[in-house]
């Protein structure tokens, strides 16, 4: 289903080469260049849709959106969404949290938490379930620590290394560098609460620039949506659809050495 969110995000008016990456479970990226529309899926997994993390939520009211630390004296900042008590965090959350957190030093370039570097960030610290350390980022409604621990950082990691790699792979098979993309337009189920600052931090958009990216929410929903006012658009998306090269990345040398460097934090 590539047609969907393709249309109202970058074909009807960008010119290219622009990038459409979906942050979501099959992590979709489009790449527009002259003529050509070249496409790939990667395994990304559920992880920054909040599914299958300690805390994880999607986004919707309640769910912490956006997180930051403030170092002298050590503090954790969050917003929610609703601006209620917090019941869980969303993928804008993770993506902070990963860039946020080895700014600061609570995490090495492996995911692993060094929270004795950090002044008076020990006490925000426990043991987890699976022995691995745990962050307390927030306390919930019920007073429940809410946290993200090293297992939920590990599998964040792979969602960030697969879609960083399906990146480097679709550019490079279309000889194009990410210096010569005009946007990069950044979609996913999480709206528009993302800071694409802390995407590029974290290694998810590699080689780009902040000004080069734009964040565009619910991409497919948008499309949806035109769908159902517009036939002409329908007409216009189904023909888009059939111009789309399809890149199998298992298929494509190289992309595993990719996806195994990404695994690591800048």
């Amino acid at each position: 289903t590539w047609w969907p969110g393709c249309w109202p995000a970058v074909w009807a008016y960008d010119t290219g080469p622009c990038l459409l990456v979906d942050v979501g479970t099959n992590g979709e990226i489009l790449l527009k260049h002259g003529d050509r529309v070249l496409g790939c899926a990667t395994a990304a997994g559920p992880a920054f849709e909040g599914a299958g993390l300690s805390s994880g939520i999607r986004a919707g009211r309640g769910a912490i959106s956006q997180i930051s630390f403030n170092l002298n004296p050590f503090e954790i900042v969050t917003k929610v969404i609703g601006e209620d008590r917090p019941i869980g965090l969303c993928g804008s959350a993770y993506i902070d949290f990963l860039s946020e957190a080895r700014a600061a030093g609570l995490l090495n370039p492996f995911g692993r938490f060094e929270p004795h570097d950090v002044p008076g960030a020990s006490e925000h610290f426990k043991s987890h379930d699976d022995h691995a350390s745990a962050m307390v980022v927030a306390r919930g409604r019920g007073g429940q620590a809410l946290l993200v621990t090293e297992t939920d950082i590990a599998t964040l990691l792979q969602a960030k290394a697969a879609i960083a790699a399906g990146i480097e792979t679709l550019l490079e098979q279309a000889q194009v560098k990410a210096a010569e993309i005009t946007t990069v337009y950044l979609a996913g189920g999480f709206g528009t609460h993302m800071d694409h600052r802390h995407a590029i931090a974290c290694g998810l958009l590699p080689g780009f620039v902040a000004e080069q990216v734009k964040v565009v929410g619910n991409s497919s929903l948008a499309g949806a949506f035109l769908a159902l006012l517009d036939q002409g658009a329908m007409e216009e998306m189904k023909k888009l659809a059939m111009q789309v090269e399809v890149l199998e990345l298992n298929l494509v040398p190289g992309f595993e050495d990719r996806y195994i460097d990404h695994l690591q934090l800048p």
